[in-house]
């Protein structure tokens, strides 16, 4: 199934449909989307939300991040705002600068950004769930590169619909394709280095833009450190009873 869809220049821009849900019920590729931030003119963004259903996007962006890159859509669109400074780009470039610019201080600090996401900004995601049970149609997670913050944001919410783990990570691990293009995947980061007379090191880049899978193996082994499984953790943190996960497998599941 191809997943991906093109919006302007927007980058890993996918719905999340046709995955197994509980009860034998499946993912619905009409309501559920995630995404970078969306680069496109108005009035494309808005003739692509109403033909693909969004109603709703829960913007996990900073608020630089939305000032720099601002989203331009209609009234008939609610965007929530979550703003998480951790993973947030120029979170990541300030750390990148203490640990030195090196290969493995990036693969260090996005790990790390991945433990503290799922530690620290807990509130952030447990509104996005109480909004989403209050509200209809579909519904777009993005942050500014959409794996990391949304990545989350993504496995949670798969995990709430009953999709089994082996398909909550190969859905993340699809980001790495998203970043296949490396010219255009460095370019995200030019500004950074040549603001300080730096060449774009594509060594130090590559583990900031890629979706590997021991990123998101921290998040779900501090899960299961904290709760015991992911189903505890959801109910503990996010209040998803039954009830609230049926709500939301009524909004974001069809049946086979």
């Amino acid at each position: 199934m191809d997943r991906f869809l093109t919006l302007g220049a927007t980058s890993n821009f996918r719905h999340m449909g046709g995955y197994p849900a509980a009860d034998g019920r499946v993912t619905r590729a009409d309501r559920l989307y995630r995404s970078g931030y969306v680069n496109a003119p108005s009035a494309e963004i808005d003739e692509a939300f109403a033909r693909l259903g969004i109603t709703t996007v829960y913007d996990f962006r900073s608020p630089v991040e939305r000032e720099k890159n601002p989203l331009p859509v209609g009234a008939q669109v609610e965007v929530v705002q979550l703003g998480m400074l951790v993973a947030s780009v120029e979170n990541l470039w300030d750390l990148l600068l203490d640990e030195g610019l090196t290969p493995a201080g990036a693969e260090k600090i996005m790990a790390d950004r991945y433990r503290e996401l799922t530690r620290e900004e807990l509130p952030g995601y447990r509104a996005m769930f109480r909004h989403m049970l209050n509200g209809d149609g579909g519904a777009l997670v993005m942050c500014s590169f959409g794996k990391d913050r949304a990545g989350i944001a993504s496995a949670l919410l798969l995990s709430a619909l009953g999709v089994p783990p082996d398909s909550v990570r190969s859905d993340y691990l699809l980001s790495s394709l998203a970043y296949a293009d490396e010219d255009a995947a460095m370019g995200k980061f030019a500004q950074f280095f040549n603001a300080r007379g730096l060449p774009v090191d594509r060594a130090v880049v590559a583990p900031i833009l890629d979706a590997k899978p021991q990123y998101l193996r921290v998040a779900l082994e501090l899960i299961e450190d904290r709760a015991g499984d992911m189903d505890r953790f959801l109910l503990r943190e996010f209040e998803l009873d039954a009830a609230a996960r049926g709500r939301l497998a009524e909004r974001f599941t069809g049946g086979r």
